[in-house]
């Protein structure tokens, strides 16, 4: 009899001790929630980066790194994006400079995506000045892209476009002011 009242307050024991996480659940999550909100209002554009963050089913649960990993994943998308259609206006553009122009942007945003697949592996390895070099330079590729763009009175781009590379450097710079809390 002895040993079953034991077994009995061990396992209530047990019981007590693990029912404080389930209530603690929450906050953690809420908690999670807090970091995302606090290193995307550092960012110059707190909304976009917490659309981005929010975008991912595991950010909620994520590190600071963890956040910031995520941030490349959405840029990348983004490159991957304006890849395409500057691929896709290449093809259709009748005039040789434009389709050059664009031709050097599809490889820009190729080169981007190696830049920023670059900065995660620096992320992952704690290199966060690293990692920082190259999102500032998966930017730079983009911004040629965009000069060269405005500096061409022959090419006019959709709204959708515009939007996309706006997005595409709001999230650089997002990404850059939370690997400088890194």
């Amino acid at each position: 009899m002895a040993y079953s009242k034991t077994q009995s307050f061990s396992l209530v024991l047990v019981l007590l001790t693990l029912s404080q996480f389930f209530h603690q659940h929450p906050h953690l999550v809420k908690a999670d929630t807090k970091l995302i909100e606090n290193l995307c209002h550092a960012t110059e554009v707190p909304d976009t980066c917490i659309q981005c963050l929010q975008s991912d089913p595991y950010a909620e649960f994520a590190t600071d790194i963890e956040l910031a990993i995520i941030m490349m994943t959405c840029i990348r998308n983004h490159a991957d994006t304006l890849q395409v259609n500057m691929e896709d206006t290449a093809n259709n553009s009748k005039i040789k400079s434009t389709k050059s122009i664009y031709n050097g942007c599809v490889k820009a945003y190729m080169g981007a995506k190696k830049d920023l697949n670059t900065a995660t592996e620096h992320l992952q390895n704690y290199e966060f000045d690293k990692a920082e070099k190259y999102v500032d330079q998966a930017m730079i590729k983009h911004l040629v892209c965009c000069g060269d763009i405005q500096n061409n009175k022959n090419i006019t781009i959709s709204t959708e476009v515009a939007y996309e590379m706006k997005i595409y450097e709001e999230l650089c710079f997002s990404s850059e002011r939370i690997i400088e809390r890194l």
